[in-house]
């Protein structure tokens, strides 16, 4: 077997046992269908080959954009005003909705679905949390953020045990900075919190698309 062919072997029984852990937990928002969030069908299924996978840091940055995205995109569409492709207005009333939206900050925007009644004050206090729990951290790449809840020091022991025809050097007890650790922890976190975090953002779209459909009735 060639080497190629070894890694192979390797990287298929690895992704398939994450599949065969992750795909029924994840079958039902493979299925779901959206009507008024139906052109992010891509970013939705690629954030869950993340999540199916094991790649749970790569999938809290895919729910960042998913969250960012589809707020602009209903908060657009609210600007919009049932004006469509064909409408006279309509490129007028698209570029207007991306100046108005596009480049606010995502606090803004969920200050704005609040007040337009497209997401609910709850919705957005909690949407707020994840803001500053995940997308600001994991966007800028912050450190103390990420790590926030672990402990700041780190106690431990560093040495050497006797070795033949080497010196040793014994025991002793350190603190250090828990930042030393911190690929470890970001890893961690994002393996338990990653699914939870997209299942937030996934069930408020849900919502909205639950609203679109009555307001379009």
């Amino acid at each position: 077997m060639s080497e190629i062919e070894s890694g192979l072997k390797e990287y298929i029984e690895h992704f398939g046992k994450e599949i065969v852990k992750n795909l029924d937990e994840l079958n039902f928002y493979y299925k779901h269908e959206f009507i008024f969030f139906c052109e992010f069908r891509t970013i939705i299924y690629e954030n869950l080959n993340c999540l199916l996978l094991g790649l749970y840091q790569a999938s809290i940055c895919m729910t960042n954009h998913l969250l960012e995205r589809m707020l602009k995109h209903a908060l657009i569409d609210f600007e919009m005003k049932g004006c469509y492709i064909g409408n006279p207005a309509f490129n007028e009333k698209l570029k207007e909705g991306y100046r108005l939206y596009d480049n606010k900050s995502l606090n803004d925007n969920i200050s704005a679905a609040c007040k337009k009644g497209i997401i609910t004050e709850e919705e957005g206090g909690k949407l707020k949390e994840l803001k500053n729990k995940y997308r600001n951290p994991y966007s800028h790449a912050s450190v103390k953020k990420i790590i926030s809840e672990k402990p700041e020091l780190v106690k431990g022991w560093i040495g050497k045990f006797p070795v033949p025809e080497e010196d040793s050097k014994p025991l002793r007890n350190i603190t250090v900075p828990s930042e030393i650790f911190s690929e470890y922890y970001q890893a961690d976190i994002a393996k338990k919190e990653a699914f939870p975090y997209f299942k937030i953002v996934f069930g408020t779209m849900v919502a909205i698309d639950q609203r679109y459909q009555k307001y379009k009735e």
